[in-house]
């Protein structure tokens, strides 16, 4: 998997040097989880317009900000996770493509994550839009207890979503499906998310959103257990330039 990963990620660096820079974006986000820590989220990178599609690569930060205390089995950092990716666009009319790697780093954790997805989309001309995405994840549990515990985990995640944009504000519904493998345990856990966001659309190069999302619905764990319920909710806004 990792192997995998830098190979993707050389690919797609060297699609960058083909092309001139298009834009910056960017996101900067707070996270209230009702079970769990809080979070400040700050997200840079850029993006290239190409013949066949536009390149794009960020880098995101994630740092505990208050509420639940850590675990025993976890770091307590400043610094929770650290995210590099890369993704490629392909248009085709209202229609498009987008192939992603991406590879974090969690701190508290102690944990590596590759990531590699497919997401397809189409914009219609009234401002409705509908996404799908399929996400595999490999993540190696550096920390003693979860690699006693767990071992390594595997991912398969789906995600379905369909919003409107219009000229002053938008809408979207994404429907998460999970379901882990980890290397100890003989069942999967499956965990099922549902984000409601509201952003605003007339500001420009600034994009506020407001953004709910309810967790662990019909979920199991490792030992076929309900998941606890959980929530979280993030306010934040994404740029570009």
């Amino acid at each position: 998997m990792k192997k995998f990963f830098i190979a993707s990620s050389v690919s797609l660096a060297l699609m960058s040097s083909f092309v001139s820079a298009d834009a910056i974006r960017g996101e900067v986000a707070a996270e209230s989880n009702r079970n769990g820590p809080h979070f400040g989220v700050l997200k840079g990178g850029y993006e290239f317009d190409t013949h066949l599609g536009q390149f794009g690569f960020d880098l995101e930060a994630k740092s505990r900000l208050g509420g639940k205390a850590y675990s025993e089995n976890q770091h307590e950092s400043g610094l929770h996770e650290t995210t590099i990716a890369g993704d490629y666009t392909y248009q085709f009319g209202n229609a498009y493509l987008q192939p992603r790697v991406e590879y974090t780093r969690n701190v508290a954790d102690d944990a590596n994550t590759g990531k590699v997805a497919l997401k397809g989309g189409y914009n219609f001309d009234n401002g409705i839009f509908m996404e799908a995405r399929y996400r595999y994840e490999d993540t190696q549990n550096n920390n003693a207890i979860n690699a006693l515990n767990l071992g390594d985990v595997k991912t398969n995640r789906a995600d379905l979503t369909a919003g409107w944009a219009g000229d002053i504000v938008g809408f979207s519904v994404n429907y998460i499906d999970k379901d882990s493998n980890a290397e100890r345990k003989d069942s999967n856990l499956n965990a099922k998310e549902l984000e409601t966001k509201l952003f605003l659309t007339n500001l420009g190069n600034y994009q506020p959103y407001l953004q709910y999302t309810q967790k662990n619905f019909n979920s199991s764990d490792y030992d076929n257990l309900p998941l606890q319920d959980d929530s979280q909710v993030k306010l934040g806004v994404s740029m570009k330039f």
